[in-house]
């Protein structure tokens, strides 16, 4: 498997994290967290926030499946409230590929970097 070399993060996958509603069970009201608790006002601020905290070096290998593998990336993003919140983000790397593709991002729950 090849490492990753860059990152591609559709703008279309922003505004998933800018939905308002989600089934039970499947994440919850990720616009809650995006809009009232870190103040973004759009999905396009979301992912340059995103962007400009994450790094290649800070990828960190999670799983594999039939896809590809999974990498992680916990970063600090400070949103528009002035809020700071240590952010997961999830990437995988499709097989025969070296782009890491942005896949989600949640609040971590286990505090401070």
């Amino acid at each position: 498997m090849a490492s990753p070399t860059r990152f591609e993060f559709p703008i279309a996958k922003a505004q998933y994290l800018f939905n308002r509603a989600s089934e039970p069970g499947q994440g919850g009201d990720k616009r809650k967290f995006w809009r009232d608790v870190m103040g973004f006002e759009s999905s396009e601020a979301i992912r340059e926030a995103i962007l400009t905290e994450v790094s290649l070096d800070i990828l960190q290998p999670q799983s594999q499946n039939e896809q590809g593998e999974l990498y992680r990336a916990y970063i600090e993003v400070t949103g528009i409230s002035g809020i700071s919140r240590r952010i997961r983000t999830v990437w995988i790397v499709l097989l025969d590929e070296d782009v890491a593709r942005f896949v989600t991002a949640v609040p971590d729950r286990l505090g401070g970097l």
